[in-house]
């Protein structure tokens, strides 16, 4: 289970034995170790060279192809560039001699052809702060699922591998927090034979979707499979036992139409009469009254009853907070409500209530989907009463200071404002969008790189590496993609791969960005996305891989080296779009987005206008998005408290337990804390449990 420690900064240890390992073998690993950019420490590297030599070589066969496949060297995306003496070769031609080489490539010319010898490369100099191993104990996996089991927010697909990964007979279900995963997690449970239950009607249409293979957050219309006579009883048995039945039918009659005519309830009318009743009701098309219309009719007559009829379901009363400030100029029973909200909802609520005014835009994407946002302008018209807001701000701010009372006294680094909280529609990394990466004052390029597999093909297909540049007002400035393969001299492209010619239909594409020519040309900001050209999206192949190094010396060590790596991820999803994070030039920031904005997939190129449009808007959205600091904020706070870092660089943390985003300091010794509790939690005061 090294990949699911290793991704969370921890780490098996090998058993001691009697007779260590030489001196030469350590040193070896260790090396090899910071090949892929980690280091091990202080107290991990003791416990390693007491192992013997045996010990240590099995060992080193567990880890190093976790190390290559978190960082994407596993994937040899050196190979699978056109241009191997990147960037010089490029840099080197006109633009009509790189056409004419790309051209006869396009044709079939096999690429040795038209391109040069790989020469020997200088070897790398600049080695940026490794990420720091920390051992972990036995009670590392348990708290480790624990902690997913409690994370208030969808699974990223490499969470969901780690549930299943360890996962090993029944699940208390009630355990898991997020509906979504709930639902995941039983269907998993049902294919392996183990009994799992879902509460309310509306889970049990979700966990009828993913049964067929579709989608748990009914985001789109559900084709249901034909459902074994078991499957059909056991569903209706969920529905039979639901609460809400009916009301849960009223606010989605068509999909529950196709479920209930996919079950057959009339098959079994004595055994799950309210099913039957509730079908009889969806098919002669009586109303059915139901807890939605009933708030829809209060709130239509201005009745202050509908507070305390959205009060019995808390999650019901936050969507309608603002609906209530504006009706009727204040919220009550909130102070009840609040108690009833996870930390994160009301982190959510608190930095939504905070920031509603003063942004520019509003921002929809149609059921979560990103590649269909729309924008339209906020306007005055949509304040919130001043007095009502901050009456609700005051008794959020009153809960989580009740709650986070156990949690401190913490030592908090204002930088953790850059971290922030997961959201229920990211794919590709377990911290928030928005979450902030500082640029290291020595680094002078960054290097993308799009790597992709389809397996034998007779055409080529592309996923696009791509980078659109804007000023400071956000405004287009230019590209760098397959079709504009320069910008000036800030940004130039590894020439279009094509992966015809391999037998796994393997490429890559690189792109390097010079960070001062691109603010000497005017570029403040710099978007990164992988664009599906061929309009096959990215679960269409074996595999697509995004990755992003940065150094100093961009013609110094190899053209991926996995040390510089500083984000690595397989991108997936039925999307044809994804903008992995873009450059602040000005402040020297990565900042992470994970979206599938609206986009051309054509060529960058022409896409600028267009993002013109939405990027603003989506970057004042991350904006609104709660972080690290909002939920340790109401702690008590202490300078010899729990240490709450961005990183541990500047100074070692030891003993107890502490949260550090990227540990990097070898000398640093704690037990890290692990988020999902705190999230997840209702209510309860807090106390801060640490991860292994």
């Amino acid at each position: 289970m090294q990949r699911v420690l290793i991704a969370r900064d921890l780490i098996a240890m090998p058993a001691p034995a009697p007779r260590t390992a030489p001196a030469a073998a350590l040193a070896t690993v260790t090396a090899n170790i910071a090949h892929y950019g980690f280091a091990l420490s202080a107290r991990a590297y003791t416990m390693l060279s007491g192992t013997g030599e045996d010990e240590l070589r099995r060992w080193w066969a567990g880890v190093e192809p976790v190390l290559a496949a978190l960082t994407g060297a596993d994937k040899r995306m050196a190979d699978f560039v056109v241009y191997k003496n990147f960037p010089a070769e490029v840099l080197a031609m006109d633009e009509a001699e790189y056409w004419l080489r790309q051209i006869l490539m396009y044709w079939g010319l096999p690429n040795d052809l038209v391109t040069q010898e790989e020469a020997a490369r200088a070897p790398l100099r600049d080695l940026p702060a490794p990420r720091v191993l920390h051992p972990a104990d036995d009670a590392a996996l348990p708290r480790i699922l624990a902690g997913l089991h409690a994370l208030p927010a969808r699974w990223t697909d490499d969470q969901w591998r780690d549930v299943t990964d360890l996962t090993e007979g029944p699940v208390d279900l009630a355990g898991v927090s997020f509906v979504e995963n709930r639902v995941r997690l039983a269907v998993r449970l049902l294919e392996t034979g183990v009994e799992a239950r879902v509460s309310t009607a509306t889970d049990v249409l979700r966990l009828a979707a993913a049964l067929s293979g579709g989608d748990p957050g009914l985001r789109a219309t559900q084709r249901l499979r034909r459902f074994t006579r078991a499957e059909r009883r056991h569903l209706l048995g969920l529905l039979e036992s639901a609460p809400h039945l009916l009301d849960d039918i009223a606010r989605r009659r068509e999909p529950f139409k196709r479920l209930l005519f996919a079950l057959h309830p009339g098959d079994y009318r004595a055994a799950f009469p309210r099913v039957v009743a509730a079908y009889d009701a969806l098919y002669t098309g009586r109303p059915v009254r139901g807890f939605a219309s009933d708030v829809e009719r209060l709130l239509a007559a201005r009745d202050p009853a509908v507070a305390g009829l959205l009060a019995t379901r808390p999650g019901e009363y936050a969507r309608r907070l603002r609906q209530l400030l504006v009706t009727f100029g204040e919220a009550p029973g909130v102070e009840t409500v609040v108690r009833d909200l996870t930390t994160l909802r009301l982190l959510q609520l608190r930095r939504h209530l905070e920031t509603v005014d003063a942004r520019q835009w509003r921002m929809f994407p149609p059921r979560g989907n990103w590649s269909r946002a729309q924008v339209v302008a906020a306007g005055g018209d949509r304040r919130l009463p001043a007095g009502p807001r901050d009456a609700v701000l005051a008794a959020i701010d009153a809960e989580l200071t009740r709650r986070l009372a156990g949690a401190g006294p913490v030592a908090l680094d204002p930088a953790t404002e850059k971290v922030k909280l997961p959201t229920n529609d990211a794919e590709l990394a377990p911290y928030g969008r928005g979450t902030v990466f500082g640029i290291p004052a020595g680094v002078r390029f960054v290097r993308s790189a799009s790597y992709w597999a389809t397996g034998p093909t007779v055409g080529n297909i592309w996923y696009d590496n791509s980078w659109n540049f804007f000023d400071d007002a956000w405004q287009p400035v230019g590209a760098c993609c397959w079709d504009h393969v320069r910008f000036g001299d800030a940004a130039v492209f590894s020439g279009d791969p094509t992966n015809s010619k391999d037998l796994d239909g393997r490429a890559c594409q690189l792109i390097d960005l010079y960070l001062d020519e691109l603010a000497a040309a005017g570029v403040r900001y710099a978007v990164w996305s992988l664009l599906c050209y061929s309009r096959r999206s990215f679960d269409a192949a074996s595999d697509v891989h995004a990755a992003l190094q940065w150094g100093s010396e961009p013609q110094e060590g190899r053209l991926f080296e996995p040390s510089r790596v500083q984000l690595s991820f397989p991108v997936r999803g039925a999307g044809l779009t994804k903008f992995v994070a873009h450059l602040d030039l000005s402040r020297r920031e990565l900042v992470y987005l994970d979206a599938n904005l609206p986009s051309r997939v054509q060529s960058a190129s022409l896409n600028g206008a267009l993002l013109a449009g939405t990027l603003p808007p989506y970057v004042e959205y991350l904006a609104s998005l709660p972080s690290v600091h909002d939920l340790f904020r109401h702690a008590p706070a202490a300078g010899d408290g729990m240490p709450v870092r961005y990183d541990d660089t500047d100074a070692a943390v030891t003993g107890g337990p502490a949260y550090v985003f990227r540990p990097s300091n070898q000398d640093s010794q704690f037990d890290p804390v692990d988020l999902g509790q705190l999230l997840a939690s209702k209510g309860e005061a807090m106390v801060v449990l640490p991860s292994p």
